[in-house]
């Protein structure tokens, strides 16, 4: 008899892999794809989370068992995107083993409040290159949210993060137009008027992550989607490629949020944000630009000895260094008013 997800949650239940076994040891998440479980690899001391998917359309399961092999050719500690150790069946379930992570953005933001300049800046080169990595492969994630970037360990390596849930990703050459993706916070505007769209969708909702993470709060309305548009307007301005300009009703851009994100770098360059996708800046081009290189700061002797440190966070993060060395305290050697991408 094929068994109902939830009744697969009984604490010390064994999950046979084709590898190793898995003892169940606690509940960790859900969603619409089924259930995640904390379990211990039998026979040693390893902890590992089992997404347990649910008995839904067939080639939605095969699809995504599809795109995570070709995500896996990738070196998946280098792109920062979640490992998979293996899959198999249990009693008539799909079960992916992926590596055990640690709490999300968005519980890390809930406890701890928005992030400083220089704790943003490596989580936004990571993301770059995981996107980067991505687009490489022709592959749109298509679900790029705050609940979906885990942080690996956030005692000994607090701004690691890695992509995790391939179960919207899709071939971008593929897309279907008019089909709702993302959520609303972080839906583009292609998305919203069913437009085509490209990765770019994926660079807008880390534009929409990166404010988040800054302001403590989402920049855009989450709850409707005409807000969320309004809202587009009222800060970024007027689409000029997609609504006809005569017509068009002048919007004050929100000062608040504006002044707000000055530090950020779609400001500083705002085609992160941009209302036309094809307008948008592509992952390569954002790991170039000053917010990451902090190429401005190179000739000002006063930030010399800041621009050190950073510089070594910043390879720490993008994994050139090994797992045994240990970060200098940046907060400890320069003042974060000063960490701010300056002109």
């Amino acid at each position: 008899v094929v068994r109902h997800v939830r009744s697969l949650s009984n604490p010390r239940e064994v999950l046979q892999g084709s590898t190793n076994a898995y003892t169940i040891l606690k509940h960790i998440g859900e969603g619409g794809f089924g259930k995640v479980f904390k379990c211990q690899v039998n026979d040693s001391e390893e902890v590992v989370a089992v997404k347990i998917l649910k008995n839904m359309n067939i080639q939605d399961i095969k699809d995504e068992l599809d795109m995570l092999d070709v995500i896996g050719q990738l070196n998946a500690d280098q792109v920062h995107v979640v490992k998979l150790y293996e899959k198999f069946q249990h009693c008539g379930f799909t079960c992916l083993v992926f590596e055990m992570l640690d709490i999300d953005l968005f519980q890390y933001c809930q406890n701890k409040g928005s992030l400083d300049v220089n704790a943003i800046r490596p989580i936004a080169m990571q993301l770059l290159e995981t996107l980067q990595a991505l687009k490489s492969l022709g592959i749109t994630h298509g679900d790029f949210k705050y609940d979906n970037i885990m942080l690996v360990n956030r005692e000994d390596l607090p701004y690691r993060v890695k992509l995790i849930d391939f179960g919207l990703a899709f071939y971008t050459n593929k897309a279907k137009f008019g089909r709702v993706r993302q959520i609303i916070g972080f839906r583009s505007p292609e998305v919203s008027l069913g437009l085509p769209y490209t990765e770019a969708i994926d660079m807008w909702a880390l534009g929409c992550l990166l404010a988040f993470l800054y302001l403590g709060y989402s920049l855009f309305p989450e709850s409707c989607e005409h807000l969320l548009f309004r809202s587009m307007v009222e800060i970024l301005g007027i689409p000029s490629e997609l609504i006809n300009r005569k017509k068009a009703r002048t919007w004050p851009r929100d000062r608040i949020h504006f002044q707000s994100l000055d530090d950020l770098f779609y400001y500083h360059d705002p085609k992160m944000l941009h209302l036309n996708g094809a307008e948008r800046i592509s992952p390569t081009e954002a790991l170039q630009h000053p917010f990451i290189t902090m190429s401005h700061l190179s000739h000002d002797q006063g930030s010399r000895e800041y621009l050190n440190l950073a510089q070594t966070y910043m390879n720490f993060y993008s994994f050139k260094f090994s797992e045994t060395e240990t970060l200098p305290p940046l907060g400890d050697v320069v003042a974060v008013s000063q960490l701010a991408c300056v002109d």
